[in-house]
């Protein structure tokens, strides 16, 4: 089975830590988004992982050897497409056009999950879905009477059901995509001036593709500051992370939190729903609903809905701060 990863994106509702760091590779406990994910498709998917295909744009060396490093985790190997015009998501995945054969899985990273219902083979591929309260935001799916999905719309004005795409999709076949995307760029199909992978699987639908819509019991979605912190706090509710490192008596402890091997924490009140990352400095603050990333450094704040980049300094702040790496405050 491939895997294949759409990272070229610029990450906006996530500067400024997206100039520094792509939000796939954003750490949530000390882990990062992409790796929650694979964890989770591996468990859920029936076959090995042989390869994992990174659809990107101006990667750094840096990040290259770590998603290189990643794939061997697996024992897979790893392949880099460039996208370079952001042009949708179907187009994204025309760039690893050379990859998408027999079993694939896509993966649009910016996504933690949760499922135990496994892939049928009596279909063409699945969908991961979760109801939503607006669905507006979403590409959306509407089902048959049986369960297949015949209907697709990105984004939709008026939507057909509250059933929203997770961005989590397996087919058994992954060359069946190909001449439906190629399909949109001879026609210029765009929804929202894209070309869009529902659009793509629309037309596939309408030819018969057997596509399944599976429920997700958790979906947390990692696109944004405010998401990310919704996302940290709801793996810290489920216990899923990394135990906490212990803290010296002048530290009191709001479970739950998470405080990494090599971080300092004196004379401050931590959480709840705090997450600090190795190397971290926190001297008398109190710190709640926040993530203070590897490296950085707080004092005498006391922080509500706060992020603060990788080997930032935070001195004298009140509230929600959103600090960017190697930046300082006061």
């Amino acid at each position: 089975m491939r895997l294949i990863i759409p990272m070229a994106g610029e990450g906006k509702r996530l500067r400024p830590h997206t100039f520094t760091t792509p939000k796939p590779l954003f750490p949530l406990l000390g882990k990062p988004v992409l790796q929650w994910l694979v964890e989770e498709v591996h468990a859920a998917l029936p076959l090995p992982v042989e390869a994992l295909v990174f659809i990107v744009r101006d990667l750094r060396p840096e990040w290259q050897a770590y998603l290189e490093a990643l794939a061997q985790q697996w024992g897979a190997q790893a392949h880099f497409c460039e996208q370079r015009d952001p042009l949708g998501t179907a187009h994204a995945l025309y760039q690893a056009k050379d990859y998408l054969a027999g079993p694939c899985a896509i993966l649009f990273a910016d996504t933690i999950f949760k499922a135990s219902i496994q892939v049928p083979r009596e279909v063409d591929g699945v969908l991961w879905v979760k109801r939503v309260e607006d669905p507006r935001s979403y590409g959306v799916v509407e089902l048959s009477p049986e369960g297949h999905i015949t209907r697709l719309i990105e984004k939709p004005e008026v939507p057909p059901s509250d059933l929203a795409v997770i961005g989590i999709y397996f087919f058994w076949e992954g060359e069946r995509l190909l001449p439906a995307i190629e399909f949109l760029f001879q026609h210029n199909i765009q929804s929202k001036g894209e070309y869009q992978l529902t659009d793509a699987l629309q037309w596939l639908c309408e030819r018969g593709l057997r596509l399944r819509a599976l429920p997700v019991e958790e979906w947390l979605d990692c696109g944004s500051k405010a998401l990310i912190l919704q996302a940290q706090a709801r793996l810290l509710d489920l216990g899923v992370g990394p135990s906490s490192a212990p803290v010296n008596a002048t530290v009191r402890v709001i479970p739950p939190v998470y405080i990494a091997e090599g971080a300092a924490v004196s004379e401050s009140v931590i959480g709840p729903y705090v997450a600090i990352e190795e190397g971290a400095r926190i001297h008398r603050s109190v710190l709640s609903h926040t993530l203070c990333r590897k490296g950085a450094t707080i004092e005498d704040s006391v922080l509500y809905n706060a992020l603060v980049g990788a080997h930032a300094t935070c001195k004298g702040a009140v509230g929600a701060v959103d600090l960017g790496d190697y930046s300082r405050y006061g």
